[in-house]
């Protein structure tokens, strides 16, 4: 889901595109909202193992000599930004160079296909963006309002997003940040076979698929910062994203963890299944697929739900629940 619009607020967030650690059957607490049977909380989920966090990557420009949200740098960026235009050939080629660039310079990312990433990865991905695309003046200019990368494993259906706070209202100064759904990139081109695309170009391994998201995210951010309003489905939007990296679409195609949970394991929101918890065999249905599926099982001593029911609900890994047929 690449194309959320945001509404003007204290805080705007711009979606792209969406497992808790712990161990098979660990009763949940009041914490999910589920779908089917539902209550009001959201689960909390310990942070994902496979991103590390370092101090980021210092941006080429310095941005001290650059006054926060000043209207006339921000309209010389709107002119260029406007105004330039790359051939295919020439967007690819900086592409690629940023792609090998990637695997040259990470300490994490040792091949396309990675299982660790970091923060100074994708900090040093969009600077070596800005620096090709826009001659190095977006991120300094950004960076004198206040922006920050990262990656969530609570996002399990959105590919990124970039949110926008407003800590002084909504016309000063401003904080940017940029985040990377670390479950979807992780559990696509794992254990579901099949063709990927992201911003409506085929994706071959986890590096290209970071790659056009990060992408995808920059354009946010740019309109952010100079027009402080977007949406990737409007005209503007898509115009620079074609423009600056040949973008088709602004959706994104990764495999979701219901979708993995369907292919792979045949269960599906709704199915009863069986799982071992503590040496008991416990029988319940699942409720909500995320990053482990949230399992209730009948119990009077349990929470009651909007069906009348009591349950106690158990965050249950995938590859632990044996679905019972009908």
């Amino acid at each position: 889901m690449m194309n959320q619009p945001a509404k003007k607020s204290s805080q705007q967030s711009h979606r792209s595109a969406g497992k808790p650690v712990g161990n098979a059957g660990k009763p949940a607490g009041k914490s999910s909202a589920a779908a089917g049977v539902r209550n009001t909380a959201k689960p909390k989920s310990p942070p994902s193992q496979t991103v590390r966090e370092r101090a980021s990557t210092p941006f080429a420009v310095g941005a001290a000599s650059i006054p926060p949200r000043d209207a006339s740098v921000l309209q010389r960026l709107a002119d260029e930004v406007a105004a330039r235009r790359f051939t295919t050939n020439q967007i690819h080629a900086w592409q690629r160079e940023i792609y090998e660039q990637t695997l040259s310079l990470s300490r994490l990312i040792s091949r396309p296909n990675f299982t660790k990433v970091g923060r100074d990865d994708l900090v040093r991905m969009i600077q070596m963006y800005d620096e090709r695309f826009f001659a190095g003046k977006i991120l300094p200019t950004a960076r004198a309002e206040g922006l920050s990368f990262g990656f969530s494993s609570r996002m399990t259906r959105v590919a990124g997003k970039l949110v926008t706070h407003y800590p002084h209202g909504i016309n000063r100064q401003r904080n940017f940040e940029l985040i990377l759904s670390s479950t979807l990139l992780f559990q696509t081109f794992e254990d579901v076979d099949r063709p990927v695309e992201v911003t409506g170009r085929v994706c071959r391994n986890r590096l290209e698929a970071m790659q056009r998201i990060a992408e995808h995210e920059f354009t946010h951010l740019i309109e952010m910062l100079i027009w402080n309003s977007g949406n990737c489905n409007e005209k503007r939007f898509q115009s620079i994203a074609r423009r600056y990296f040949d973008h088709r679409d602004y959706r994104h195609d990764l495999i979701t963890q219901r979708e993995r949970a369907l292919i792979k394991f045949d269960v599906r929101v709704g199915d009863q299944v069986r799982f071992y918890h503590d040496g008991h065999n416990m029988l319940g249905r699942v409720n909500r697929i995320t990053r482990r599926a949230t399992v209730l099982v009948e119990n009077q001593k349990g929470e009651r739900f909007s069906d009348g029911g009591r349950y106690v609900r158990y965050y249950v890994p995938l590859e632990k629940l044996t679905k019972v047929q009908p």
